[in-house]
């Protein structure tokens, strides 16, 4: 659950796992609840570990830091946007060090439904060729943005992009270090392990409430 001052993030997390369990979702939504994410920790705990296969096309895997900068994402394509809601929910391109995929979902009135990549969401500015077609290869990420400053303007409030990061503000505040979903073994010397974000699930918050709640599932 994310206030515009705290943050507090819902999900599971995992030692041991394989690719994502299927999940059968049609444009109706799929029944949802948050047992929902812990079993799914739990069928992916109980198999082999299978890195995620993520091969991104030379243009965006090897993109400098300023080069993936230029990539935006189109603000008329927000989630949320024009629903006279608190919250508002952009997405962030795969590339540069950012080479995982997350799978995203919006959950409505107790149902999810995936939020679908199409490469029209984002301005690739003069690095990457708009016209070459990249598939549904998904985001890396999201930020949420909220109107914590000023009433009339939608302030970057929290962030969930790469592997395992995310990082969140709260009023008159500039972001500071980035925080992790789960570390184990933190400077032990049989090496440290940092379980891997794969999908989320937004829920739509409702009007007039200051409160929007975010399910992560972490694999490792």
């Amino acid at each position: 659950m994310l206030r515009r001052r705290d943050v507090l993030l819902q999900g599971a997390a995992i030692a041991v796992g394989s690719a994502l369990p299927a999940i059968a979702e049609d444009a109706a939504g799929t029944p949802f609840d948050g047992t929902m994410v812990r079993r799914m920790a739990q069928e992916l705990a109980s198999k082999p570990y299978k890195p995620q296969n993520a091969k991104l096309p030379d243009a965006l895997s090897k993109l400098d830091y300023d080069k993936y900068r230029m990539i935006r994402f189109d603000t008329k394509r927000s989630l949320w946007r024009g629903k006279n809601l608190p919250f508002e929910a952009q997405f962030l391109h795969r590339g540069f060090l950012y080479n995982d995929r997350v799978d995203l979902h919006e959950v409505v009135d107790g149902k999810s439904s995936p939020i679908v990549y199409t490469q029209d969401m984002f301005d690739f500015g003069p690095n990457f060729a708009a016209s070459a077609p990249l598939g549904d290869i998904g985001f890396a990420g999201f930020r949420l943005h909220a109107p914590i400053n000023r009433a009339d303007y939608l302030d970057e409030v929290c962030v969930f992009v790469g592997a395992s990061y995310f990082r969140a503000v709260a009023k008159g505040q500039a972001y500071g270090l980035s925080a992790r979903g789960l570390s184990i073994k933190t400077a032990n010397q049989s090496g440290e392990e940092f379980p891997a974000f794969r999908a989320f699930w937004l829920e739509r918050p409702r009007p007039g409430v200051d409160v929007v709640v975010v399910y992560a599932l972490l694999d490792s």
